[in-house]
Order: C-alpha cells, then sequence, then structure tokens
C-alpha cells in the first residue's frame, strides 16, 4: 500500500541502488523488528546540482531523462508506506522531525525525496525539464525503492493521497495561496536583485512557521540557497493538465485527506477546497494553532490524524 503525501505544491532507469542498511530495532513492547536505514553518502559538486558538497543518508535515483533524484527510506518496508513530497522551496529535510520520530516508525514506511530543483536533486534550467511529465517521472522512479521488499507491488498502484496545506495543483496556485505569501513570489524569482531575495525568502520562511528551531530555520534558509532562482520561476510558471487527478477524485477511486492548519499564513483553506471541489472520498482536519508547517506545531495531532485516516482508508 502506497500513500502520497504533498504538502504545498504540486519505466525508469537507475543508477545502481546503495543496498540499505538492515537493523534490529527492539519496540517498545521487547519485539524486535527488523528495519531499513539508508547508509550516508558522499554528494559531489555538478554543474547539474548547482555545485553542492556534503554527505546525508540516502541514495540517488535517476529519472527517465537522466536527472538524478536524492531519496531517502526509513522504517520497516513490510509496513504500509508513505511517500512524503515536500512544497515551494524546502527540500525533503522540512519533514525531519516525523523521519525521526520512532512513533511513525512503529506503523509506517517512510520515504522522501528532493523533487527536482530542490535540495540534493539536480536542477535542470531548460524549459523542457519541468513539463509534468518529467516529475511524475522522478515520482516513478523514487517508487522503486519500494520494489526493495515490494516485489508485487503494482507499478501505478496508490492508495491515497494526503494533502497537508498544500495547493492541489498549479492553475490553483495564486487562487489557494494566501495575499502575503503570493507578495513574496516577485522576490522569490528575482534574477537580478540579491537584497529582494533574500528578504522574500525569510518573508516567506516566517509564513511557514514563525517560531521555529534556529538550526532548522536556518537549514530552510538554505535550501532556499541553493537552488537557482530559474528553477524558482519553472516552479511557479509550469502548466499542469488536472483532468487526471480530478476525475480520480470525483469518480470516488481515490480517498483524500486535506489536512489545514489553524493559524496558516501560506495557504487559504477554503480555496484550497474549492480546487477540488466534488471529490467523493475527501475527509477534511483542521489542527488548531497548527502554522503552515502543521507537523512542527502539532506533533502528536498531526501524526494521529494521518495513522489513523490511513488504517480506516486505505489499508
Amino acid at each position: 500500500m502506497l500513500v502520497s503525501l504533498k504538502s504545498l505544491a504540486s519505466s525508469m532507469a537507475l543508477l545502481p541502488l546503495v543496498v540499505a542498511n538492515i537493523q534490529d530495532i527492539q519496540t517498545r513492547d521487547n519485539s524486535i523488528e527488523r528495519r531499513f536505514v539508508d547508509p550516508v553518502i558522499a554528494i559531489t559538486p555538478t554543474d547539474a546540482n548547482f555545485g553542492i558538497s556534503a554527505v546525508a543518508p540516502g541514495r540517488f535515483v535517476t529519472s527517465a531523462d537522466g536527472t538524478k533524484i536524492f531519496a531517502e527510506a526509513r522504517g520497516n518496508p513490510l509496513k504500509p508506506a508513505i511517500v512524503f513530497i515536500h512544497g515551494f522551496g524546502l527540500g525533503a529535510m522540512a519533514f525531519n522531525e516525523i523521519f525521526d520520530d520512532p512513533l511513525w516508525l512503529l506503523q509506517v514506511y517512510l520515504v522522501r525525496y528532493d523533487t527536482r530543483g530542490h535540495g540534493r536533486s539536480d536542477k535542470p534550467t531548460n524549459a523542457a525539464a519541468w513539463v509534468s511529465q518529467r516529475l511524475a517521472e522522478d515520482f516513478d522512479a523514487v517508487r522503486l525503492i519500494l520494489r526493495i521488499s515490494y516485489p508485487s507491488t503494482p507499478p501505478n498502484y496508490i492508495s491515497g493521497i494526503i494533502y497537508d496545506a498544500a495547493v492541489p495543483y498549479m492553475a490553483s496556485i495564486f487562487n489557494v495561496g494566501s495575499p502575503a505569501a503570493v507578495a513574496t513570489v516577485p522576490g522569490l524569482t528575482t534574477t537580478t536583485n540579491v537584497t529582494q531575495f533574500q528578504a522574500a525568502y525569510i518573508q516567506f520562511i516566517n509564513l511557514c512557521h514563525p517560531a521555529l528551531e534556529w538550526n532548522f530555520y536556518l537549514a530552510c534558509l538554505g535550501d532556499g540557497v541553493v537552488q537557482p532562482r530559474a528553477d524558482a520561476q519553472f516552479l511557479f510558471t509550469r502548466t499542469q493538465n488536472s483532468t487526471g487527478l480530478l476525475e480520480a477524485g470525483t469518480s470516488g477511486a481515490l480517498p483524500l485527506l486535506a489536512i489545514f492548519g489553524g493559524n496558516d499564513k501560506v495557504v487559504l483553506k477554503q480555496a484550497s477546497l474549492d480546487a477540488i471541489a466534488g471529490w467523493k472520498r475527501l475527509n477534511v482536519t483542521t489542527l488548531a494553532n497548527a502554522e503552515h508547517f502543521t507537523w512542527i506545531g502539532q506533533q502528536v495531532l498531526f501524526r494521529t490524524t494521518v495513522l489513523d485516516w490511513i488504517t480506516l482508508n486505505v489499508v
């Protein structure tokens, strides 16, 4: 079972896969559970990844057009799998708090990746790399991670979608974004004014959450620094055919959980729901006092909401 969790949005050739480390973990009931933990690998600077150099736990997969996508999996792959897809400007590190939480790992298999143009993945700056098919192929490439332990998983099988304070599809972005968030777009996409970019990106992160822990705050700002502004422009201007997505919802084929933060300053709840009007198997939850980063402000409530929905709807 595969669930996709998307925050603020929107057959592959692989590099040789690094076999995940296998660890035997003693759980709270003193039983032993086998889990995968990705090894730490080196990320070497190239023109394609904007010159970043670092080490991180995870692996690279290669998408259909040759773009290298950085992905990581944690937990027991025999459990239901959730693929976490981050939003604009922030890489998969945004979900660190979830991936470090043993209570998540007790119940689900966690997968996340830096979408193209973000974090440790390649950052193509040509328009052909930003058509919707390319991003879908990235997801397919990452999904092959599951085949390490799910050899019988159908290649196109998704059991449900979770929108967490999300823009459902590209055409809705400027309707769903709050006026304060939309006001940052010129600065986020400028290619000529460094001061404007810095001010806009700091404001954008402040809108996401006003009281982040300092090191995580710096990490969020750092994700903006390693992203070419040309990619930021593509992220706002690329087109997407939402017909198939909406048909899956209005036909009742695909369950959807929509989570909103009661104090979200980035996404407008009603506008987001208007964009998916007619979705049949829809559950909507608003987490009181949660900011745009709902999983940080309401860790327990967010975890309970997601895991309970998976149990009732897709397992």
